[in-house]
């Protein structure tokens, strides 16, 4: 086999993982009408696509357990592992966070609990991170979110 058609299969499976993942993980997402979750839950929803994201950009697992305690890499490979995550849950496209996207899974995935303070944190940190792009833009989401309330948005 030459090493054409040897790339051409691991992108093929790459596309396959990365299509499983976004399957399980959207459909315990969306299938809140039966189940909303706890923020545990949802961490424990997220472990395969954490996995497929640092694995896919190569981050260093540290970082992203250091940013559950509030400490926020200024790391290339992090601020793209966070736009991996993002745009496999299709809270973001074309560099850019799909609000309503992001509105609909707070609103039917969550506990009722986390919801209002998860509004209040996606309504504040929404209007401070348009500047950005890419990768940049997923990790400032991520970090504001934690910044603003650290108890209603640190499932990562």
């Amino acid at each position: 086999m030459n090493k054409q058609n040897q790339r051409q299969q691991i992108r093929m499976k790459g596309t396959g993982t990365i299509f499983f993942i976004s399957f399980v993980l959207m459909a315990n997402l969306q299938n809140s009408e039966g189940k909303r979750m706890s923020l545990d839950e949802v961490k424990e929803a997220l472990l395969p696509l954490q996995k497929y994201c640092i694995d896919k950009v190569g981050t260093d697992p540290k970082m992203i357990d250091d940013a559950a305690k509030g400490i926020f890499a200024s790391d290339w490979k992090f601020q793209c592992y966070f736009k991996c995550v993002l745009l496999n849950t299709k809270i973001m496209k074309d560099d850019k966070i799909v609000e309503k996207a992001l509105k609909n899974i707070i609103e039917t995935m969550l506990l009722e609990e986390y919801i209002p303070p998860a509004m209040k944190a996606m309504e504040h940190c929404l209007s401070i991170v348009k500047k950005f792009k890419g990768c940049e833009l997923a990790y400032e989401l991520a970090k504001c979110g934690y910044d603003y309330d650290s108890s209603a948005i640190s499932f990562f």
